[in-house]
C-alpha cells in the first residue's frame, strides 16, 4: 500500500491501475469512482479491521475494454506495471508508471477511429492573441499557429479536439469555449511557465529537424504559438514515460490561408455528420470516402475540412485527379495495390511509443512490401513523357531505392517474426525458425519435452491399467498424475500425492517431476529471448520513424486522390475551371448527398449565376419541400468540393477561389446552451 500511496501521489490527478497479478487494482477514492463509472462490485482491503480501504479490480486480460469506457467518459488513468519478474524480485515486487492515457494521447487501436484524427490541442491565451498547437500522438502531426481569440471556436470546430489543454483563458472566454467545443479540458499552469527564449530548441529537440524560417531567416511562428508547441509535446511526453513520441516537424500555418468553415457552416453543410442523428451516412464526407486505407481516409478528412485558397494548387491537385480519371484501368490497379497496405502512419507510431504488438510490425512489413509496386505503378506510366511526369508532381513523389522504400526495415521484421504472430504475444511462438539457434535449441526442447509427458502418460496407463490416467498442468502445481476416485486402490506405490480433490487425487513421480524442470526452464528461456529480440526489433523500427512518416504521408495522398477520381468516375462528376475571379458559374449543378439518396432521375440539376457585378443576391422562394435549401448548400458544396481539388457534380462549373462560406439553413435552437431558434438565429447572422 505504500507503493501504491507513492504513486498516487505522483499521479494525483489521474486514476491509477495498480497491477496486483492478474488485475489491475484501484483502492481508496479512485476505487469508489471507478466502481460507480464501470458498474464494478466495490469490495475492500483489511474488511475485519476498523477502516476497510474501498477496492475495486479489473482483469489484466479484459483491462483495455474498462480503460476504454474511463477515457471516454474523460478520466485520466495511470498504468502501473510490474517491471521485474516476481520470481527473482527480492520483497514487494516494483511496480512503475508505464502510460498516463488520457481522452487525446489514446494509442489502442480499439478506440481510435481509423479515419479520423485524434488531436491534442493547446491554447495558450494572452491579451487578444492565442497560440494554438495540436498533436496527434499516434502518427505525430504536429502543427502551430497563432490567431485572435474571436477566431478560436471555428479553429476548434475546424480540429475537432479530444483533449484541449488551456491556461491564460478568462473565466468568460472558458465558458464560452467550454459550452461549444465538447471535449475533455485539462488546466496548464500559467502560460509564463513555458519560456519562449528556451521554446525553439525544445521544439528542435522533440522532432529532431529545424524549425522552419523565411528566406530571411526568421521564424514563421509566432512566440505564443511555439509556447503552445511546447505544452502540448510535453503534457503528451509525460504520458509516456517508457516511449518516445513520434514527432514530425512541426509545421506552421495559417487559418486564413485555407476555406474557413465555422462551427455552424460545417453542421448546417452536414460536411461529416448529419444535423439529425449526427449519422455518417448522409454526410458528404461518406459520399466522397473511397479511400482504401486508413491514412488516406484522414487525409481526405483533413482536405474536407481546410479546402485551399490558392489557384496554383488547387490546379494541381485537380490534373492529379483528371489524370486518375482518365486512366481507369491503372487506377483500378492502384486501388487494388492500396488495399494490401495497412496503416503505415499509426503502425510506425505505435512502434515510436513502445506499444506495437508483433503483428503490428508484420502489417508494416507487408505494406511496406506493397510500395515498390506501387511505385512502379505510377512511374511506369509515365515512362518517357517528360511533360507529364512535370506536370503531376503530386502523383510522382514515392521515391527510388530499396532504402529509401525501407525495404531494409521490412526485410528486418520478417527475418525476425513468423508470417501469422500469435495475438497473445507474451507467451511467446512469434520469433522466425532459424532466427537465433539457441532459440531453436531451447524451441526442441520444450516440444520435444512436451512429446515425452504424453510418453509418459500413454506408459502410465499400460502399467497401471487405469484407462482414464490423465497427465495434466497449471500453473500452481505444474505437471501432474490425475486419477479418479474408483481407481485409487491400482495406485503405484512410487507415486506421490499432491493434491486431493472431491472426485480425484493428483500424484507426481520423480520421472515426471525431472521432466517439467527440463521443459518449464527451457520454456522460461525462450520466452526471455524471444521478448528480448522483439523488443530490439521494435526499436530499430521506432528508429526508422524519420524515414516511415514521409513515405506514409506520400501513400495517404495516392490514395486519397485516387479516392476522389473514383467517386468523379462512378458520379459523373466534371472538373470545375477555378480561378482568380469573383464570379460562380454553375450549368446543370447537383447536390452530391441528395442526388445519392433520392431515386435514379430524380433529382433535378439546376443553374446558378452569381457575379457582383450583377446578380450578387439571388432571393429563392417556393413551398416546404421545393430544394430551396437544397440549392443553397449545393452551391457552398461545389465550391468547397472545387477548392479540396474534387471534381463537381455539374455538367460545368467556373468558379472563383472564396476565402469563406457561411451557411444558416432551418430553424434549430440549443437548449444545452441556454439558446432558443430565435437566439440561435440571430447569433449566426450577426457571425455572418
Amino acid at each position: 500500500m505504500r507503493q501504491y500511496l507513492q504513486i498516487k501521489e505522483a499521479y494525483s490527478d489521474c486514476i491509477v491501475f495498480f497491477r496486483l497479478g492478474d488485475f489491475y487494482e484501484m483502492f481508496f477514492d479512485d476505487a469508489v469512482v471507478v466502481a460507480r463509472a464501470l458498474d464494478l462490485t466495490l469490495t475492500s482491503r483489511d474488511k475485519g479491521k476498523e477502516n476497510p480501504i474501498p477496492m475495486c479490480g479489473v482483469p489484466h486480460h479484459a483491462a483495455k475494454h474498462y480503460l476504454a469506457k474511463l477515457v471516454q467518459r474523460g478520466f485520466k488513468v495511470a498504468i502501473a506495471e510490474q517491471v521485474e519478474d516476481p520470481k527473482f524480485a527480492k520483497g514487494i515486487v516494483k511496480r512503475e508508471v508505464v502510460r498516463v492515457v488520457t481522452p487525446g494521447t489514446v494509442v489502442d487501436d480499439e478506440q481510435l477511429e481509423p479515419k479520423a484524427a485524434h488531436y491534442l490541442v493547446a491554447l495558450l491565451a494572452e491579451g487578444g492573441a492565442c497560440g494554438l498547437a495540436h498533436l496527434d500522438v499516434t502518427t505525430g502531426e504536429f502543427a502551430a499557429t497563432q490567431l485572435a481569440v474571436r477566431d478560436v471556436v471555428d479553429e476548434l470546430a475546424r480540429l475537432e479536439p479530444r483533449e484541449l489543454l488551456h491556461a491564460g483563458l478568462d473565466e468568460a472566454q472558458l465558458a464560452e469555449l467550454q459550452a461549444r467545443i465538447r471535449c475533455a479540458w485539462t488546466e496548464l499552469p500559467a502560460p509564463g511557465l513555458y519560456n519562449a527564449a528556451r521554446a525553439e530548441a525544445e521544439i528542435e529537440t522533440a522532432t529532431g529537424r529545424a524549425l522552419p524560417r523565411d528566406a530571411e531567416g526568421a521564424l514563421l511562428l509566432g512566440a505564443l504559438a511555439l509556447r503552445a508547441a511546447v505544452a502540448v509535446i510535453k503534457y503528451a511526453a509525460e504520458t509516456q514515460p517508457t516511449g518516445t513520441l513520434p514527432l514530425t516537424q512541426l509545421l506552421p500555418y495559417t487559418p486564413s490561408e485555407q476555406l474557413i468553415l465555422d462551427e455552424a457552416t460545417r453542421a448546417n453543410l452536414e460536411l461529416f455528420v448529419t444535423l439529425i442523428g449526427a449519422k455518417k451516412e448522409g454526410a458528404l464526407f461518406g459520399i466522397l470516402d473511397e479511400t482504401r486505407t486508413s491514412m488516406g481516409g484522414r487525409l481526405l478528412r483533413r482536405w474536407l475540412s481546410a479546402p485551399l485558397v490558392d489557384v496554383a494548387h488547387i490546379r494541381r491537385r485537380h490534373d492529379a485527379v483528371e489524370w486518375l480519371v482518365e486512366h481507369a484501368a491503372l487506377r483500378a490497379e492502384l486501388r487494388l495495390e492500396l488495399s494490401e497496405v495497412y496503416d503505415l502512419e499509426r503502425l510506425a507510431g505505435r512502434a515510436t511509443l513502445g506499444v506495437a504488438s508483433p503483428r503490428d510490425l508484420v502489417a508494416l512489413a507487408r505494406s511496406l512490401e506493397r510500395l515498390p509496386s506501387l511505385r512502379a505503378l505510377i512511374h511506369g506510366s509515365f515512362a518517357g513523357d517528360v511533360a507529364a511526369r512535370l506536370a503531376h508532381p503530386e502523383l510522382l513523389e514515392l521515391p527510388e531505392g530499396d532504402e529509401a522504400l525501407c525495404g531494409d526495415v521490412a526485410r528486418e521484421v520478417r527475418r525476425t517474426l513468423v508470417d501469422e504472430p500469435p495475438p497473445q504475444w507474451r507467451d511467446g511462438g512469434f520469433v522466425r525458425g532459424g532466427f537465433s539457434a539457441e532459440l531453436d535449441e531451447l524451441t526442441a526442447l520444450s516440444e520435444g519435452g512436451k512429446g515425452k509427458i504424453l510418453e509418459i502418460e500413454v506408459r502410465e496407463r499400460e502399467r497401471t491399467g487405469i484407462g482414464s490416467l490423465k497427465v495434466r498442468y497449471n500453473r500452481v502445481f505444474g505437471y501432474y498424475l490425475e486419477i479418479t476416485r474408483s481407481n485409487l486402490d491400482r495406485v503405484p506405490s512410487d507415486y506421490v500425492r499432491k493434491q486431493t480433490l472431491a472426485n480425484a487425487e493428483r500424484y507426481v513421480t520423480a520421472e515426471l517431476s525431472d521432466y517439467e524442470a527440463k521443459i518449464l526452464g527451457a520454456d522460461e528461456r525462450r520466452v526471455a529471448l524471444e521478448l528480448e529480440a522483439f523488443d530490439r526489433l521494435r526499436r530499430r523500427v521506432a528508429e526508422s520513424a524519420r524515414r516511415l512518416l514521409p513515405l506514409a504521408e506520400l501513400v495517404a495522398r495516392l490514395d486519397a486522390l485516387a479516392s476522389l477520381a473514383e467517386v468523379a468516375h462512378a458520379s459523373g462528376y466534371v472538373r470545375p475551371d477555378v480561378d482568380g475571379s469573383t464570379r460562380i458559374e454553375i450549368e446543370d449543378g447537383r447536390h452530391p448527398v441528395v442526388e445519392k439518396l433520392a431515386a435514379a432521375g430524380r433529382f433535378v440539376p439546376n443553374d446558378v449565376t452569381l457575379d457582383p457585378d450583377g446578380e450578387q443576391l439571388l432571393v429563392i422562394t417556393g413551398p416546404n419541400m421545393a430544394g430551396k435549401s437544397t440549392a443553397m448548400r449545393q452551391v457552398a458544396l461545389i465550391s468547397i468540393l472545387a477548392q479540396m481539388g474534387s471534381f463537381v457534380p455539374a455538367r460545368r462549373a467556373r468558379l472563383g477561389v472564396v476565402d469563406r462560406v457561411f451557411t444558416r439553413v432551418g430553424a434549430s435552437d440549443n437548449l444545452a446552451r441556454g439558446e432558443s431558434t430565435f437566439m440561435v438565429e440571430m447569433r449566426e447572422t450577426a457571425h455572418i
